[in-house]
């Protein structure tokens, strides 16, 4: 009884394979090949450049992409002075350290911080938080302000390791 409840797991994942993998596959235009994987991360790059390049000269300037702009500083990528170019965008885009935002666990934690405010802010844009108002340093080492996450009001806190939490602001 054991092996045939085994049999109809397998038998269920190899069925239902074609549906997992097809979740992962961006749909092509009529003839063409289905994108999968990093070529679907790829496109979905080139798109969100195409989407933050208002003027459309190649590059994303602090006010076209401030979140993009932010993470650069921290991730101590240098940009010319039009900005960040499509290159740069691109092989930074789909990499887990760059779209990568969610705190860890128990953050924000109490410590000595050695942010200046204007990084614990650029940490903050990386994080999407956009409209971030002037921060405090408190007594346990967290920066703290306020700031909007799609257009929504939050305080905002970001502790000596970077995390930055984001909780609904009090009305």
């Amino acid at each position: 009884m054991i092996r045939h409840g085994f049999a109809f797991t397998v038998i269920a994942a190899l069925a239902f394979q074609p549906l997992a993998l097809a979740q992962n596959t961006v749909r092509p235009s009529q003839g063409a090949e289905p994108l999968t994987g990093r070529d679907a991360a790829q496109v979905d790059c080139e798109a969100q450049f195409d989407a933050f390049d208002l003027d459309g000269d190649g590059s994303l300037s602090q006010s076209e992409a401030a979140r993009d702009a932010a993470r650069t500083m921290i991730d101590g990528i240098v940009i010319g002075e039009q900005g960040l170019t499509r290159d740069q965008f691109l092989e930074v885009c789909d990499s887990h350290t760059w779209s990568q935002s969610t705190p860890e666990s128990g953050a924000p934690f109490e410590g000595s911080n050695s942010f200046t405010e204007e990084q614990a802010r650029e940490r903050a844009a990386a994080s999407n938080v956009s409209n971030v108002s002037p921060l405090t340093l408190d007594d346990q080492g967290i920066w703290r302000g306020t700031g909007t996450v799609d257009g929504q009001p939050v305080s905002v806190a970001v502790d000596y390791r970077g995390n930055v939490v984001t909780t609904p602001a009090a009305q």
